[in-house]
């Protein structure tokens, strides 16, 4: 009986050694594939959640995966963070050990694009624009031209998604300190305000949310029964 059990011991350390050796293989092999169809300069994080991770690669399901994606290019807003979990990726063992994986299809996909301050002030066009965090707000200030005059405005922007863009609309809007028309404090606002449109996100993300942190906004995406080939993961 003593000896029943230090076999079993021994073997049960043996699969937990070869479940996490197993991880880390998965883990190296997957950040490789996604570098190459995202074509990033450096290679992603790759996190396989869950234990066991035979138990998932022989059923060929994997519950819970994290993919941390830098120096995203998404149309209008340059080197975004994106960080993504995908539930219920499902790569068949027979595909994996062949190296005949051509396509992953997965339950859901969400994610979230974290976009600095001073991105979303260059990818809003407007010149010499600064954004900083007012609380559940945002502060606009910047040069604009108003009845034939460049003057410095500032403005409360309020965030939302419009229609898959980020719409910041300008509020409040204060002229160099000094009282002014209202004609021409609305004219203010409406010039600091502004729309982008991140586009080509990667794994097939559509936004759905934003959210304010002190340097950067937050924007959540998902997808919902998507299919990873190399041109939609790109």
């Amino acid at each position: 009986m003593r000896r029943l059990l230090i076999v079993l011991i021994v073997l049960a350390a043996v699969l937990v050694v070869a479940d996490r050796v197993g991880v880390i293989v998965a883990e190296n092999a997957l950040a490789g594939q996604i570098q190459q169809q995202v074509d990033l300069d450096r290679t992603p994080d790759v996190s396989i959640r869950g234990i066991p991770f035979l138990t998932q690669a022989v059923g060929g399901t994997y519950k819970d995966i994290r993919v941390q994606l830098p120096d995203v290019d998404a149309g209008d807003v340059q080197d975004v963070a994106v960080a993504a979990r995908l539930q219920g990726a499902h790569v068949p063992l027979s595909d994996a050990v062949r190296g005949n994986v051509d396509q992953i299809p997965v339950n859901r996909i969400s994610g979230t694009l974290s976009i600095p301050y001073d991105q979303l002030a260059r990818a809003s066009r407007i010149p010499a624009l600064r954004i900083s965090r007012d609380g559940d707000s945002l502060r606009l200030s910047g040069s604009v031209r108003v009845l034939g005059r460049t003057v410095d405005a500032e403005a409360v922007g309020r965030v939302e998604v419009d229609g898959g863009r980020i719409a910041i609309n300008a509020e409040q809007a204060e002229v160099a300190g000094v009282p002014v028309p209202r004609a021409v404090l609305d004219e203010a606002a409406r010039l600091l305000s502004f729309r982008v449109q991140p586009r080509d996100l990667p794994l097939d993300l559509r936004i759905t949310a934003v959210r304010l942190a002190d340097s950067e906004l937050l924007v959540d995406a998902v997808s919902d029964d998507v299919v990873l080939r190399p041109d939609s993961v790109q």
